[in-house]
């Protein structure tokens, strides 16, 4: 065992000094700066010249009111002057349809001359009550993917349809409004009672905050196997390729180097975990939330991250071992990268029903069990007591399976030359004495 752990420290040493654990380190912090950054640089640059539409009225009384309501959307965003992105005018044109002459045909010909942005053509029986056989709304433009115009049209040509049919049918459209205002529906948790004997009322919780921290729990943990892991592939190829493992081996068994390789890869990965956990237990308490998470919850975060690093860092090393070039390696690669992609197929309805059997099942495949598992956790109420202990069991189990069978592998394919690996070869070299 001391030949494991100074693999091991060796190991954890060569990559903790290397320039590649400090750009892991400042990845993530540096990927959300660069972000936020450049959603600000891109809203500075965005195009806000005028939006000059035409609008072919053919009921001829809603013109005039689209005029109106753009003028005054233009005076509010200009009276928000910097407290708020700024945003292009809308400036609309009145069409007089002229007998004989497509109107449609007329007025693309002046989008595709830039004279004017977009058109829209207005049915004559937008207000009838039943919506008549020509009550569309027809927009067109070039710039299908500018979207403020067209709902913003689509909103006011409706809001003031309603109004004039309300006012026909001797509705005061005021009233209506009041009759019609919705019952806000605030989302709250369930009230309790502490140690004294007194009920303690719910709070009121974000959804946002709800849906965050399972997802970022699940994002953050897969980082962290994937920024140690496959490190251990390319580690194991190149000592290989390059005639080192020969050496280590004649001074420490191949299933010691293997395994001072896997503890070193945790100490690394959990190195990263507790400097992006203490960062982000200083996020949650500055922005009141990290009562949301149960202290629990850590722990858990923790002992998965292990439980995964084994898991896929055995994988990991015993194809590069099994490997002699970098082609071979990738090839085998696909079905692991499957494997750890499948949380991310399947996240958002289990984050939606945390509860179904579906989630249930999945959570314990023990591939995925640690960040499916652990989204599940930071989802209240969380799974049974039981779920969290037969998916820890069948992962421990997977993981001791994989550490066998990598170290199989490791111990013959790591003296192995010249032959690609397959899927049979691999396997019997697994099931050989």
């Amino acid at each position: 065992m001391r030949k494991v752990w100074r693999v091991a420290w060796t190991e954890y040493q060569n990559s903790v000094r290397s320039k590649a654990f400090i750009i892991g380190v400042l990845a993530l912090p540096l990927m959300i700066g660069v972000s936020i950054g450049l959603q600000v640089i891109a809203k500075r640059q965005t195009d806000v010249s005028d939006r000059r539409f035409v609008v072919l009225d053919r009921t001829g009384v809603l013109y005039k009111r689209i005029e109106a309501r753009a003028k005054e959307r233009n005076s509010i965003f200009k009276q928000s002057g910097t407290n708020s992105a700024p945003r292009p005018d809308f400036i609309p044109e009145k069409f007089a349809e002229t007998d004989g002459v497509k109107a449609e045909m007329i007025l693309s010909e002046r989008v595709r001359k830039k004279e004017v942005s977009a058109f829209l053509i207005i049915g004559k029986d937008a207000l009838m009550p039943q919506n008549g056989p020509d009550a569309s709304l027809a927009y067109h433009t070039q710039a299908q993917t500018f979207n403020e115009l067209p709902d913003w049209l689509s909103q006011v040509v409706n809001e003031e349809v309603h109004r004039m049919r309300y006012e026909r049918a001797g509705i005061d459209p005021a009233l209506l409004q009041k009759l019609g205002q919705p019952v806000p529906v605030r989302r709250l948790g369930l009230a309790k009672m502490d140690t004294s004997g007194n009920v303690v009322e719910a709070r009121e919780e974000s959804r946002l905050t709800a849906m965050l921290i399972p997802m970022g729990s699940m994002f953050l943990l897969y980082m962290l196997i994937m920024s140690a892991a496959p490190a251990l592939l390319n580690t194991v190829l190149e000592e290989k390729m390059q005639k080192i493992s020969e050496v280590l081996i004649a001074s420490v068994a191949p299933f010691e180097l293997m395994l001072g390789k896997l503890l070193g890869c945790v100490m690394v990965s959990m190195t990263l975990g507790l400097l992006y956990l203490g960062s982000s237990i200083y996020m949650l308490s500055r922005h009141g939330m990290l009562d949301k998470v149960p202290a629990e919850f850590f722990a858990w975060f923790i002992l998965f991250q292990i439980l995964g690093l084994l898991m896929y860092g055995s994988v990991f090393s015993a194809i590069g071992a099994a490997c002699s070039e970098l082609k071979d390696a990738q090839n085998l690669m696909m079905p692991v990268m499957i494997m750890i992609m499948i949380p991310f197929f399947v996240w958002l309805p289990i984050a939606e029903s945390p509860q179904s059997p579906f989630a249930r099942w999945i959570s314990l495949f023990p591939p995925a069990t640690p960040m499916l598992m652990m989204m599940r956790i930071a989802i209240a109420p969380g799974p049974p007591a039981w779920e969290i202990a037969l998916g820890l069991a069948l992962t421990l189990a997977f993981t001791l399976g994989c550490v066998w069978a990598g170290g199989k592998i490791f111990r013959i394919g790591i003296l192995s030359q010249g032959q690609s690996p397959t899927i049979g070869r691999l396997a019997r070299w697994v099931f050989s004495k």
